[in-house]
């Protein structure tokens, strides 16, 4: 993806940040909604207090709720409006267990920390919006300590095709309208958001050097996305988590 191409992805981001928090801090206000995902979180993790780097992070859903669970997070993103959605949410917020997390303005496709800084990588609603997959992934991979693992929560987002999805928009509310407009021309570039299966995602990250991968969807997120509604311009869809792990044997 072109320098201008990034650009207009993280400018459409930071726009409809402030929209975005609101939903998430509706839903994640319910302590339901919050034991769900920390459902979703533990069984494929190390035990905390273990350190995550949480990838695309966003508001910092994931983050916080990490943190919440008593692990030592970082956050990163690179859509400045998400970053200072989440700081701001840090000022305020009480953890359960451990620090707040810390969030840092970069590149989340290529984070510069150095090899072998964590026990454990997220990635929630983010490994589809990368432009070469199999890079992004081989990068995080050398970011985990041998035996980390990494943890993924995704959809098959457009399996007809981005540009179907774009061209399909309208009259569409402005929100819609704004995607179109950061994603028009680009469908190429995002080969997970047009796959046809999970198993593309789990295919990926075997060829990135994670083994173990395994695929576990989450019929009671999608049961809470159809009961309390999903984010405008979003339709409730069943979600997978994809879990991996960096061999023991390799050094960062």
């Amino acid at each position: 993806m072109t320098a201008s191409g990034k650009e207009r992805v993280s400018r459409y981001w930071t726009r409809w940040a402030p929209d975005y928090e609101a939903h998430q801090a509706r839903r994640s206000a319910a302590q339901a909604e919050r034991q769900a995902w920390k459902g979703v979180w533990a069984p494929a993790l190390p035990a905390p207090p273990a350190s995550v780097l949480d990838l695309g992070t966003g508001s910092g859903h994931a983050a916080f709720t990490l943190a919440d669970m008593g692990y030592q997070v970082t956050g990163v993103d690179a859509a400045e409006g998400m970053i200072e959605q989440a700081r701001r949410k840090a000022r305020s917020h009480v953890s359960g267990t451990g620090p707040n997390p810390a969030f840092v303005h970069s590149d989340a496709s290529d984070p510069q920390w150095t090899p072998g800084s964590f026990d454990a990588l997220t990635a929630r609603y983010f490994l589809w919006t990368l432009p070469s997959p199999l890079r992004s992934l081989s990068r995080w991979l050398r970011l985990l300590r041998p035996g980390g693992r990494l943890v993924v929560v995704d959809s098959i987002w457009f399996p007809r095709g981005l540009s179907s999805e774009i061209s399909a928009v309208g009259s569409a509310p402005s929100r819609s309208r704004d995607f179109a407009r950061a994603y028009s021309g680009q469908s190429a570039l995002f080969p997970l958001a047009e796959a046809s299966s999970i198993q593309d995602f789990a295919d990926s990250i075997t060829r990135a050097g994670f083994t173990d991968v395994t695929v576990d969807s989450l019929p009671e997120i999608l049961e809470r996305d159809a009961r309390h509604g999903v984010a405008p311009g979003h339709r409730p869809q069943l979600q997978y988590r994809v879990s991996a792990r960096r061999p023991a044997g390799v050094t960062p």
